[in-house]
């Protein structure tokens, strides 16, 4: 088990313990040689590293996505904390704990399920209940649901934070259609809960949160895209302008473009989800 955590380590103090390597980059010295740059991380944060000398067998054994045992000093610079590394090795996989590298919602997961479930439940469309029943129906797909992070680092970077971001969503919406009475109530509610879908796919979380393959290449979005278009798939005559406009919400819920959506919202309710994606979002950032 872990005895440093990045949060707690002051500048000066002397390290020696185990962590997860999330960037490595070689760069050029003013000398003409090479020195390391790293990402280092555990479930508190993230801290800069560096190593100026020796880095020939670093540079034999560092990989991206690994977990190194690192010796050296905490310094700083431009006032924000830097690991001077002196030595970095493999870590012994007895010394490895997700628990360490992974920090957990601080909300009930089963709690939070069983709200989930209510809103599922209070959706009055038989179309649009039947797809979300196709997912919570389904145990093992409503357990990684749960278990799911939010993010790999921006926000909701925890296990359940999947969960937790889709209920406070939830939360959000349930009152607009109060406010705003042309809002499909039901589509705005389904859009939230499955708008993040994919992120069951894009993320894998055995011992720290990483990108998967497909999470790389495709995207939550799409991702999502997929799995809920297969679902609708299934169901016999599922309303075609229904679809469309619950596929147009998971394309849209990033809102721009250049944030990934390829689609910006075009009516109110993939407004309303892309808006409280965002909002709830930066909330949890701040």
């Amino acid at each position: 088990m872990k005895r440093q955590f990045i949060k707690d380590i002051k500048p000066g103090s002397q390290v020696d313990d185990v962590f997860y390597c999330s960037r490595r980059d070689v760069k050029e010295r003013r000398d003409g040689g090479a020195f390391l740059t790293l990402e280092l991380r555990d479930k508190t944060g993230s801290v800069a590293g560096i190593m100026w000398d020796r880095i020939e067998d670093a540079l034999r054994c560092v990989e991206v996505g690994g977990f190194y045992r690192v010796a050296g000093r905490m310094g700083d610079y431009q006032g924000k904390p830097q690991f001077n590394v002196s030595v970095i090795h493999p870590a012994a996989p007895s010394d490895i704990s997700r628990d360490d590298f992974i920090a957990a919602s601080r909300y009930d997961r089963a709690e939070m399920m069983t709200e989930l479930r209510g809103y599922v439940a209070a959706v009055k469309s038989r179309h649009l209940r039947a797809v979300l029943d196709a997912f919570f129906a389904d145990e093992k797909f409503a357990e990684q649901f749960s278990l799911a992070p939010g993010g790999a680092r921006v926000h909701h970077a925890y296990l359940g934070g999947l969960l937790e971001h889709t209920v406070l969503m939830c939360r959000l919406a349930r009152s607009f259609p109060e406010v705003y009475k042309e809002i499909d109530a039901d589509l705005l509610m389904a859009g939230v809960i499955l708008h993040d879908v994919g992120k069951i796919r894009e993320y894998v979380y055995d011992v720290a949160i990483d990108h998967s393959y497909d999470g790389r290449l495709l995207g939550h979005i799409t991702l999502g895209y997929q799995m809920v278009q297969d679902k609708i798939a299934g169901i016999k005559d599922f309303p075609v302008e229904a679809a469309r406009m619950l596929l147009h919400i998971i394309l849209a819920h990033h809102g721009q473009m250049e944030f990934g959506s390829p689609k910006t919202p075009k009516f109110a309710e993939a407004f309303i989800v892309y808006f409280l994606d965002n909002l709830d979002a930066r909330a949890a950032m701040f």
